[in-house]
């Protein structure tokens, strides 16, 4: 621990102790302080800020009290203008116009009055019309029933900006009939702009619902857009807020850049917007010079109290320097040192426990000092011994080592054999394997061939009883070949007949004829034999062609049942050749089916054997296994004996080594 302190001291790391209570005391003391007066700090100047933002509040609700106050005092006096002549009839204006001239005289605030018929036509004492029917102002009043201010205009005949607002009026049945229209000019506007003030120079104006200047101090941006003279990202941002909400504050620089707070309002009624800007330097001013005023206070502070902490700790620290003087002569080997003491308090206790702790020190010095002498004589005793124990060790761990790779080439041995014998012992299990399997598909061959031998048999007979059918067959087609001769020869015999009747129905008719009228009858007989033979012999037509196709396929189908009967002798006997061969396959199979089984047997015994070789390998495996694993344990823990003894060499010698360095440091106390 001195020693870390020692270190730190040197490297300028560490504070003194008088530095320490100084800084403790000026924390005890400022932080207090600092934290009450930011405190304050903050908390006036959240005061002061809501203070300003009220009273910029209470001014916009004033003034915008004001406006509309005043927009309602003329819609007003219109609305009881209009409720006075309740005859008035809107679609003939010139009734009207005697009636309003009395507010015209009366208000000189406004530019004029007209009247606007149910359809938007508008007219005026002037004779001057215009259609406003499409206007928004027109038909938000015929819907709602209820004034609405127009946007504001330039109006060239008056060289100046006026606003219209109309006044609706109803009938006896409370709908829509027209109303009367009046403009103002933004004076008066103006005039209650130039009235707010708010801190050195703020100001206040107004604007449209789209940003367009009513009343400003310049008065060149009357009828202008705001949006026009913002040049930078914030102002446009901060301008677009005023614009989408409907009353709020906005912090923001302004076209200076100076940083400005604007507090809005909307007129209600309207789309007007109240606006009062006030420079951020101005709302805090306040607060800036309460500020420095406290800064100033807690510095002037801050110096007093570091005054004082440096002197109470100076008359702290004095005693302890003394202390620390006395310390460092012993700590350079001069245990005759003692520290003054001068007072009972705390300080004066470690005094006197600090001389008490100076005596003990030396008086164990002394002793270390004959203890010293007799462990160094010993620390080389066991630094001889250690060194040949340790030459010892290592012969040892060669000869393990040699035993130990002697052991390892006999077990990878055994593992090398070990897995020959098993792939030989799979291998015979795999022959086994296939043989019973051969065995099995050898049995099914047999059986297969035994069932075909069978089928041939079967077949054969199948075929000589299809090729006596065929016989038959062929005898029944040629008795019917010559049935259809015979019935051929009876048609001729018809034919004749048939002609023979022709010839005498002709004669007939011949005789008939010779007779005159008492062959008539006759007549009419030979004439209907003549038809009836006439179908005779069309009739025997198709007979003849008939019995020649009949004739045609049975000649074709005696030649087919000829050539079928040629090609069933063949196939029997290609059968018989098929069912020989079946006979020899099947003597055949049975004997390679018990050859095969024969080769199976030997195969598994050959597999029971290799299994045992196998089974007494594994043992050897593992006998020599383990024996490999012990004897590198064995080898590990000689050389892990030598690393041992290597260490005690090894400290023996640091031993040795710091009983010189301890007999030197014991020389330095005096």
């Amino acid at each position: 621990m001195w020693t870390k302190l020692k270190m730190n001291a040197k490297n300028g790391k560490s504070l003194s102790l008088q530095s320490k209570w100084s800084l403790v005391i000026l924390a005890i003391a400022i932080v207090p302080l600092l934290g009450a007066t930011i405190f304050f700090m903050q908390y006036f100047g959240g005061v002061t800020r809501d203070d300003s933002e009220e009273l910029a509040q209470n001014i916009l609700e004033m003034n915008t009290s004001r406006i509309v106050e005043w927009l309602n005092t003329k819609t007003s006096a219109v609305q009881e203008l209009v409720a006075q002549h309740p005859e008035f009839d809107t679609s003939r204006p010139d009734t009207i116009f005697p009636v309003i001239k009395v507010l015209e005289e009366s208000d000189k605030q406004s530019e004029g009055y007209s009247v606007i018929n149910k359809d938007g036509v508008l007219a005026n004492a002037l004779k001057l019309t215009a259609d406003v029917g499409k206007s928004a102002y027109f038909l938000k009043a015929k819907e709602s029933l209820a004034p609405e201010v127009a946007e504001m205009s330039f109006l060239k005949q008056l060289d100046k900006f006026i606003i219209p607002v109309f006044v609706p009026a109803v009938d006896k049945d409370k709908k829509f009939a027209g109303g009367i229209a009046f403009s103002v000019t933004p004076d008066i506007l103006m005039e209650m702009s130039k009235n707010i003030h708010v801190a050195d120079t703020g100001y206040g104006y107004v604007i449209s619902g789209q940003g367009d200047y009513y009343a400003y101090s310049d008065t060149e941006r009357i009828g202008k857009n705001i949006a026009d003279y913002a040049q930078t990202p914030e102002l446009k941002q901060a301008i677009k807020h005023i614009l989408g909400n409907e009353a709020g504050s906005e912090a923001y620089k302004g076209e200076d850049g100076k940083q400005v707070i604007t507090y809005y309002r909307t007129v209600p009624g309207t789309d007007w917007k109240l606006l009062i800007t006030v420079p951020k330097s101005e709302i805090v001013a306040k607060l800036s010079s309460a500020q420095r005023i406290s800064t100033l206070f807690i510095i002037i502070i801050i110096l007093a109290v570091i005054a004082v902490a440096l002197t109470l700790t100076r008359l702290i620290v004095k005693p302890i320097v003394a202390i620390s003087g006395v310390m460092k002569r012993v700590a350079e080997g001069h245990l005759s040192e003692r520290v003054t003491v001068r007072s009972g308090d705390e300080i004066g206790l470690m005094s006197q426990s600090i001389n008490d702790m100076i005596e003990s020190l030396s008086g164990i010095v002394s002793k270390i000092d004959a203890t010293v002498s007799k462990v160094a004589v010993s620390a080389e005793e066991v630094l001889n011994n250690a060194s040949l124990t340790s030459n010892t060790s290592a012969e040892i761990e060669l000869v393990v080592q040699d035993v130990a790779q002697g052991m390892g080439e006999q077990f990878k041995g055994s593992e090398q054999a070990a897995r020959a014998t098993e792939e030989m012992a799979i291998g015979l299990q795999r022959i086994a394997e296939s043989s019973v399997n051969v065995s099995d598909q050898a049995e099914s061959v047999s059986t297969e061939v035994e069932h075909g031998y069978v089928e041939i048999q079967s077949t054969l007979k199948q075929m000589t009883v299809i090729s006596g059918a065929a016989e038959e067959t062929s005898a029944l087609i040629r008795n019917l070949s010559g049935q259809s001769e015979q019935i051929g020869q009876i048609i001729d015999v018809i034919s004749e007949i048939s002609n023979q009747t022709g010839l005498l129905s002709l004669n007939a008719s011949i005789e008939a004829a010779r007779a005159g009228e008492h062959g008539r009858g006759f007549g009419v007989v030979a004439n209907e034999v003549k038809k009836l033979a006439e179908r005779t012999n069309s009739a025997i037509v198709n007979i003849v062609e008939l019995i020649r196709q009949i004739q045609e396929s049975t000649r074709a189908a005696e030649v087919s049942m000829e050539k079928s009967i040629a090609e069933i002798g063949d196939g029997m006997g290609k059968m018989q050749n098929v069912g020989t061969s079946f006979d020899h396959i099947r003597s055949s199979i049975r004997e390679v089916s018990v050859q095969i089984q024969d080769v199976s047997a030997v195969n598994e015994q050959m597999s029971a054997g290799t299994e045992e070789i196998t089974a007494s390998l594994s043992d050897m495996l593992i006998i020599a296994r383990d024996s490999a694993e012990s004897a590198e344990m064995v080898a590990e823990a000689s050389t892990e004996q030598r690393n041992l003894m290597g260490r005690v060499v090894t400290s023996a010698a640091s031993l040795n080594q710091m009983m010189s360095e301890l007999r030197g440091e014991i020389e330095k106390f005096q």
